[in-house]
């Protein structure tokens, strides 16, 4: 597997989390509580932490091409979500 993670500084991390989860709800398992949220994509996940001032980004997926995809697909989704706020979201690698 490879992972990749994203630190994306908002005061709106929960609500973004929760839309994200009931967006991809109609299509994919996902689990929601107040301060966290999964997505299951099928072989990829995207683990997404709340915090007071930032959103923890955690993406798992089979193969660096499929990683890629996912982290345009996780930072489109997540900036629609947010349309009100420009988001900064930048990838970084990390340890399976």
């Amino acid at each position: 597997m490879f992972r990749s993670m994203s630190h994306v500084r908002t005061e709106s991390a929960a609500r973004y989390i929760n839309r994200l989860c009931k967006h991809w709800g109609h299509k994919f398992e996902v689990e929601l509580s107040a301060a966290r949220g999964f997505i299951d994509f099928g072989d990829s996940n995207c683990e997404l932490l709340a915090h007071p001032d930032h959103v923890l980004l955690v993406l798992n997926s089979p193969d660096e091409d499929s990683l890629a995809h996912m982290q345009n697909v996780v930072a489109d989704h997540l900036q629609r979500m947010a349309s009100s706020e420009s988001l900064e979201i930048s990838w970084q690698a990390a340890d399976s």
